[in-house]
């Protein structure tokens, strides 16, 4: 990409990205770092041509499985029932393939929720 002097990045976070997450220390900190990463590297490579942005898709059946029953004081946890129950893979790659696109073409350090409001919660 810099030899050409162009191209995209799409990284993938999640809403542990975003705020605290009850999916862990560890992959809440490794989301928050894809987040960092990307603007960093839209920062630093922008001007040589390069775009880099993430998208941080809904939950689905194979989401991380934990134990929400017992939050203590942490608050409700947002509820899948704001998301259809059934998804496509298409639903999720097609945010990706936009910013991977010439449409997205002075698109870049942006953090796309493609959550169907998931994150609103």
């Amino acid at each position: 990409m810099l030899s050409r002097g162009s191209g995209s990045v799409v990284n993938v976070s999640s809403q542990a990205g975003l705020r605290g997450s009850i999916a862990g220390a560890a992959y809440t900190a490794y989301k928050h770092a894809v987040i960092g990463l990307t603007r960093s590297a839209a920062f630093s490579y922008s001007p040589r041509g390069i775009r880099a942005n993430a998208v941080i898709p809904r939950p689905t059946t194979a989401a991380l499985e934990s134990n929400y029953g017992s939050l203590g004081d942490a608050g409700p946890v947002p509820s899948l029932s704001l998301t259809s129950p059934d998804i496509e893979s298409a639903q999720i790659a097609s945010p990706m393939t936009y910013l991977l696109s010439d449409d997205a073409a002075n698109v870049t350090g942006a953090i796309l929720p493609a959550d169907e409001g998931w994150g609103i919660a």
